[in-house]
C-alpha cells in the first residue's frame, strides 16, 4: 500500500505575501509541514505541489519531492482538489506505483505534528472509512447572532438564561491541518471529503491555520514561549538564504519515487 503526503504550496498569497516561505521558528513555513510529514511513520512519500521555483528548491532542501503544477491550478480561485488529482497522476506516471491513500497537509498548519498525521492514517485504516478530517471543538457558535440594518442585535439564545462556556455542548470545526482520503475519494469523487467521514479531534493550540498576519504572530508566540508540548524542529536556526540545509531533518525513507 502506497501512502503519499501532498503539501499544496503555491507562490501567491493575498493576505500574507510570500506566506509559504515566511520564517517561523527559524524555518520557512512550508518546512514545518515537510518535516512533520517525513517524520510520520505511516507516510511513504512526501511531495510538495507548487508553481513557484523558490518554494520547489526550499522543499527539496528539506527532503520533499516536488510536483510543479500548471498555472491554471495555482490561481487564488483554483480549488485544492484539482491540484491533488494532478499530483496523484504525476506521481503514478513518474513511479509506476499506484497511490492508495492521499494525505493532504496544508502548510498553513505548522503546529500539527507527525503523531497526529499517524493517528489520522491509522483511523482510516482501522475504520475503513473514505476520509478522515481533523477538527477542533468550538463553543463560540453559541454566541453568534445577526446585526440588522439599524445596528440592532439579534441572538439565538435567551440573554436572561445564557449558558456559561463550560456548559455549552461543543461543535466541531475543520481546522485544515489534516485530510486523509482514499484514492477513490479524491480521484473518482473529486473531493477531499465525502462518503464515510471520520473526525480526528485536535486541540486548539495545534489548530492554528495561518491566514492573516495575526495568525502568524500567534504562531510565533506559541513557539517562542514553548507553549506546545512538541518542540519546533531546528528552532532558532534561522537560515540566511534559501534554500536552507535540512541538517536536523531525520529522513526515514527516500522521497524520490
Amino acid at each position: 500500500m502506497q501512502i503519499v503526503a501532498i503539501i499544496p504550496a503555491r507562490g501567491g498569497s493575498a493576505r500574507v505575501p510570500g506566506k509559504n516561505l515566511v520564517l517561523l521558528g527559524g524555518m520557512p513555513l512550508v518546512a514545518h509541514t515537510i518535516l512533520a510529514a517525513r517524520q510520520a511513520r505511516e507516510v511513504d512519500r512526501v511531495h510538495v505541489s507548487t508553481d513557484d521555483p523558490v518554494i520547489a528548491a526550499v522543499s527539496q532542501s528539506y527532503g520533499a519531492g516536488v510536483i510543479m503544477r500548471p498555472d491554471h491550478l495555482a490561481t487564488a480561485e483554483a480549488p485544492t482538489e484539482p491540484a491533488l488529482q494532478h499530483a496523484v497522476v504525476a506521481l503514478e506516471a513518474r513511479s509506476g506505483v499506484p497511490v492508495d491513500i492521499v494525505v493532504l497537509l496544508q502548510p498553513t498548519s505548522p503546529l500539527r505534528g507527525a503523531d497526529r498525521i499517524d493517528q489520522a492514517v491509522r483511523l482510516l485504516h482501522r475504520t475503513g472509512c473514505d476520509c478522515v478530517v481533523s477538527v477542533v471543538p468550538e463553543v463560540g457558535y453559541y454566541f453568534l447572532g445577526d446585526v440588522g440594518p439599524r445596528g440592532e442585535l439579534r441572538v439565538g439564545y435567551d440573554p436572561g438564561h445564557r449558558l456559561r462556556t463550560q456548559e455549552i455542548p461543543p461543535r466541531y470545526r475543520e481546522n485544515g491541518a489534516i485530510y486523509v482520503m482514499t484514492r477513490a475519494q479524491i480521484m473518482d469523487r473529486g473531493c477531499r471529503m465525502g462518503g464515510d467521514m471520520r473526525a480526528l479531534v485536535m486541540e486548539q493550540r495545534e489548530s492554528i491555520d495561518i491566514d492573516t498576519p495575526v495568525d502568524l504572530e500567534l504562531c510565533r508566540l506559541l513557539l517562542a514561549d514553548r507553549v506546545l508540548d512538541r518542540p519546533c524542529p531546528r528552532e532558532g536556526a534561522a537560515p540566511a538564504t534559501f534554500p536552507p540545509a535540512p541538517t536536523a531533518a531525520q529522513p526515514q525513507r527516500s522521497m524520490t519515487p
